[in-house]
């Protein structure tokens, strides 16, 4: 019988050798890699999960960052609310005062408004809001 074989009967008989041989080598676990693909898949792959892992890492401390952030603000509202109460509730008293009418001698008009300034000048950020001059 294999005498009666054309090449093409021939090349058609190695190629189905070939195809089982390789069909048989894979379901034994064997794997021909000549130009390592799967090992350059393989470091591909790690490479993105160190760069995910990275990012994630990063975006962890943003969020920390902004939950922080967060906190200060509300306590610093906090700060203003309570600090806008008790000015309101001061003023409320100094209108109701009975010296509420008398005008100040110049010199403590005058040393109340250094002092104010001498404030201002050591904490700038509180007085920025002040756009005219109290005393004045």
């Amino acid at each position: 019988m294999l005498r009666a074989l054309t090449p093409w009967g021939w090349g058609l008989m190695v190629l189905v050798v070939v195809v089982l041989a390789v069909g048989i080598g894979r379901g034994l676990g064997l794997r021909w890699d000549p130009f390592d693909v799967a090992g350059r898949r393989l470091e591909a792959v790690e490479t993105r999960a160190e760069t995910l892992d990275r990012d994630l890492s990063a975006r962890r401390l943003e969020v920390e960052g902004a939950q922080a952030q967060a906190r200060r603000t509300t306590r610093h509202h906090q700060t203003l609310n309570v600090v806008a109460a008790t000015t309101a509730r001061t003023l409320g008293r100094t209108e109701q005062a009975h010296d509420a009418e008398i005008l100040l001698e110049a010199g403590r008009a005058d040393r109340l408004r250094d002092h104010d300034r001498e404030l201002c000048r050591l904490s700038p950020a509180v007085c920025d809001t002040a756009t005219t001059d109290p005393a004045g």
